[in-house]
């Protein structure tokens, strides 16, 4: 009698969050109306582009500097429903409460229904997840796209070996076709399925197989891109972002030269990519001091706040001419940042102690995770990084944040000395890194004086804000 009624009080607990988390994006996507400042311009560009009848172009020239998947999506919207941004965003409510669905489902495959509660309930209320609904970025869809491989992974039955790569190849070749940063995920899959025990020449075969059925799902952008470019690539973007992370003055997140930029001569995408690439090397080569400086940079942009996603919530025009980024984020209110980072920080500083202090039981999901993370990390210090990127791996942070936070309560923490050193070490890089960058900002913002001098000097749209 009592189980039955604690399995109905779960019950009811699950329907209020998922109804409250509706309601909440839903919400945001109704009163939350975000300008266009960064890639939704172009996303929404392409997308009546396509819904029009003229093709896959960019201010009237065929381009692959987006990959297809989120304008075709977004095209789809116009051309079936109206010439209006609300069903992509309400597509958007819909695909991340299934994001938050299958985090309840992950958490209780690998480790229980209790912590998994535990991560959709964070998942459900987490402010920067409601947010995104409502902006016109591949982050909401990627993700949801991401956490069903995962699912698909954590539940794979050997006996069913071909289905499970045909289908991780098919999600993951949909994925790449949103995002390219998805053809690195089948390595965090070949590193799980190591600790499952799977023999490494079996495991490598497999993971041959899943590339080879993504290469399939990916052929026939691969084929237009050739007879449209004469080029056998999947984006003309990799070079500009490559050199945009490692040049001289570069700060590890978007930073692109106000004057001076070489790329800006060249107007073939795809010799601009060739270019971004080689200036990139050539300088990481001739300074690898400073490449260094910016890895520590890109890692600390990548667990930053996320100032681009407060910005877009106090948005004032005026912004897009400011000297410098931080003087448009000095002008943000406590409230803003307080609202959107706190339980970021709180998240991610839980996940520290799940991934450190986890049982000996739960190693092998611990290491899929650690893979994911780290192997997404990885794809952003080589290229450049910022909070806005790592919104794909959050979900995996939420899920190991509920369960630190379960083994705080039930007192079931892998003590050691070195666990304990490694623990307080990252929760010391985290804390400094955002007291740091919190400072940083308040050092370089323009003073308002100089701001005023500076604004009655530039045209009214001279600067492009991203």
């Amino acid at each position: 009698m009592i189980s039955g009624q604690f399995d109905l009080f779960r019950r009811r607990v699950l329907l209020l969050l998922v109804f409250s988390g509706l309601l909440l994006r839903i919400s945001a996507v109704i009163f939350f109306q975000p300008p266009h400042i960064s890639d939704d311009i172009e996303y929404q560009a392409i997308a009546r582009s396509i819904s029009g009848g003229n093709g896959f172009q960019l201010d009237g020239k065929a381009t692959a500097y987006r990959m297809p998947g989120y304008p075709l999506v977004l095209a789809a919207t116009y051309s079936l429903l109206g010439d209006s941004d609300i069903w992509m965003k309400l597509l958007q409510v819909f695909a991340d409460l299934s994001s938050c669905l299958l985090i309840f489902a992950i958490s209780k495959k690998i480790f229980s229904e209790e912590i998994g509660l535990t991560a959709m309930g964070i998942a459900l209320l987490f402010p920067i997840q409601i947010l995104y609904t409502a902006h016109l970025m591949t982050e909401t869809v990627f993700t949801c796209f991401l956490l069903f491989v995962v699912w698909r992974v954590v539940n794979e039955r050997e006996e069913k070996w071909l289905w499970n790569n045909v289908l991780l190849g098919l999600l993951l070749g949909i994925a790449v076709l949103i995002r390219t940063t998805a053809l690195i995920v089948p390595f965090a899959v070949f590193i799980y399925r190591l600790g499952q025990k799977q023999r490494w020449m079996v495991n490598l075969g497999r993971l041959a197989f899943t590339y080879g059925v993504i290469l399939i799902v990916l052929s026939p952008w691969i084929i237009r891109n050739y007879a449209q470019f004469d080029r056998i690539a999947l984006t003309s973007n990799g070079g500009v972002n490559f050199w945009m992370g490692n040049h001289s003055g570069a700060s590890g997140s978007y930073s692109f030269p106000m004057t001076g930029n070489p790329l800006h001569m060249v107007e073939d995408e795809f010799a601009r990519s060739d270019l971004g690439y080689r200036l990139g090397v050539e300088f990481i080569v001739s300074k690898p001091l400073e490449f260094t400086v910016l890895l520590g940079k890109k890692f600390a942009h990548f667990f930053a706040a996320d100032y681009w996603l407060m910005t877009t919530i106090e948005y004032n025009p005026l912004w897009k001419n400011y000297p410098n980024a931080a003087t448009v984020f000095s002008e943000l209110s406590m409230w803003n940042i307080l609202v959107i980072h706190l339980p970021f920080m709180a998240v991610l500083l839980l996940c520290t102690v799940g991934l450190i202090f986890h049982k000996l039981d739960d190693s092998r999901p611990i290491l899929f995770f650690w893979s994911l993370v780290v192997t997404w990390l990885m794809v952003h210090l080589v290229f450049y990084a910022g909070a806005r990127y790592r919104f794909p791996v959050v979900p995996f942070f939420i899920i190991t944040a509920a369960y630190g936070f379960h083994l705080i309560r039930v007192r079931t923490l892998r003590l050691s000395k070195l666990r304990t050193g490694a623990c307080a070490l990252i929760t010391l890089i985290f804390i400094t890194g955002w007291i740091v960058e919190f400072c940083t900002i308040q050092k370089k913002k323009t003073p308002n004086e100089q701001v005023r001098e500076y604004l009655n000097g530039q045209p009214t749209d001279s600067v492009k804000t991203r």
